[in-house]
């Protein structure tokens, strides 16, 4: 072997050792798991004036897991978030729905949201959640947003929805209940018509009555 191969050779094991060093080691990068135990704790201290019932309904929502967990976080928030002695479940609430946003969770992002947006003071940062949401395809997400972007564009809002009426979810029934209002208002580029408002308002009873259903029979 040539001392010039050994040299090649050497240097591609160098060159090899390096890259296992930088694609192996720890960046330092990964968030860890969020840990919200310290402001439970408060938020359970909160809860000891309450009456037992109130408390109990409380503290279900602010640990639930199952699927309505992101909607009981903002329950929970709405029913603290105006009284200064309930100040740290609000607090537990929001910070809770944070993290899941946070970690990528788009149904997270969207009821974060929701809760931001009721304050003016974070209302922007609250939008920017929810067009996070609707870029991961969150239909709720890319329903609201879509009303917000069109708003002054009537055609394309009306194009927009009636897209969505025909989905047969809460999107369409959404969407299917907003022609009933602007046609029985006039509004959003709709003619003022009895008729039509009636006939959407129908169709979204029906469809809730079948989504109702679906829901119980899980």
């Amino acid at each position: 072997m040539t001392k010039s191969l050994k040299l090649t050779l050497a240097a591609l094991l160098l060159l090899s050792a390096v890259l296992a060093f930088f694609l192996t080691r720890p960046t330092g990068i990964h968030a860890a798991p969020w840990d919200g135990a310290a402001l439970l704790a408060k938020a359970e201290q909160s809860l000891e004036g309450l009456p037992a019932k109130e408390a109990s309904e409380l503290r279900a929502l602010l640990v639930s897991t199952g699927a309505s967990r992101y909607d009981d976080r903002a329950g929970a928030w709405i029913k603290t978030a105006t009284k200064d002695d309930l100040k740290p479940v609000a607090d537990y609430a929001v910070a809770s729905l944070r993290a899941m946003a946070e970690a990528g969770d788009a149904e997270g992002m969207y009821f974060l949201h929701f809760v931001l947006t009721q304050r003016i003071a974070t209302a922007v940062e609250g939008f920017q959640w929810l067009e996070k949401a609707a870029n991961q395809g969150y239909p709720r997400a890319v329903y609201d947003l879509t009303k917000q972007q069109l708003k002054d564009q009537p055609e394309k809002l009306r194009a927009a929805m009636e897209g969505f009426s025909k989905q047969e979810n809460d999107i369409g029934l959404q969407a299917l209940y907003w022609f009933g209002y602007g046609f029985e208002k006039g509004q959003d580029g709709l003619p003022k018509d009895a008729a039509k408002a009636a006939d959407y308002r129908n169709r979204a009873k029906a469809l809730g009555d079948k989504l109702l259903a679906t829901d119980k029979a899980k």
